[in-house]
């Protein structure tokens, strides 16, 4: 399968990482001698050889733009500018209607190992037909901020829980292990020409499932170490993974 372009989300505030992203965007904060987005554009430019990289930025723009003008002019990234955010699904949306392609959608407040992005990307590559692809892995019920079920590979739908809601309802809650968004999709051209999200939806769950109830979506197991910094202690762990790396 080839991706046409991969489409970074860097326009969050990152407000669970307070102080920290105060004066900083989520996707700056330092890895060793690097930094989330630059790892992971590094890591795009070296898996995805020749494929065209779009960053979006509103929050703290400016920080991100001098940011990717500092990278070498050959391997640059495209910034989408957003004065208000417009939300990731609809960024999203816009880019694949847009650009009528096929698209590699990563969150930019993920950490991956070199192994871990390098086999997913292998498998996405080695695909013989085209299709859309969403990233997982598997957590007990009790960490995991989304449930997918799935059939055979196929994606049927995914639903954002979390442990306070299933306590308050009265359910229970276990160490079983279930399927969860690792915060990486494959969008398959042309799949979201009908699709219409309000400003300010998430991919999560509206995206997914309309892609899940329009076609197949196929379920890619994560591989290796990955990090959603998303909180200070996950932050920490990103720092440590990356020193091991």
């Amino acid at each position: 399968m080839k991706i046409d372009s991969i489409l970074i989300l860097a326009a969050g505030r990152g407000t669970r990482l307070k102080p920290y992203t105060d004066n900083i965007p989520k996707c700056l904060l330092p890895l060793g001698n690097t930094n989330i987005l630059r790892r992971l554009i590094e890591q795009s430019k070296m898996y995805f050889s020749g494929v065209k990289v779009y960053v979006n930025a509103s929050y703290l723009a400016e920080k991100i733009i001098n940011e990717i003008t500092s990278c070498p002019i050959v391997s640059r990234p495209h910034i989408i500018w957003e004065q208000n955010p417009l939300g990731p699904a609809f960024t999203v949306a816009n880019h694949c209607n847009e650009t009528s392609s096929n698209v590699l959608v990563l969150h930019g407040d993920i950490f991956f190992s070199d192994q871990s992005f390098s086999e997913f990307s292998k498998s996405i590559i080695q695909r013989k037909q085209d299709g859309s692809i969403l990233l997982c892995h598997q957590r007990s019920n009790q960490n995991a901020r989304s449930i997918i079920v799935q059939e055979g590979g196929i994606v049927q739908s995914i639903s954002e829980i979390n442990v306070s809601s299933l306590i308050n309802n009265n359910k229970k809650v276990t160490n079983e292990l279930v399927w969860s968004n690792s915060g990486v999709i494959v969008v398959k051209r042309n799949s979201l020409l009908s699709f219409r999200p309000k400003i300010g939806e998430s991919i999560s769950p509206s995206l997914i499932n309309y892609i899940a109830n329009n076609g197949d979506l196929y379920l890619e197991k994560c591989k290796g170490t990955r990090i959603a910094i998303d909180n200070e202690q996950a932050y920490f762990e990103a720092i440590k993974a990356s020193q091991n790396n």
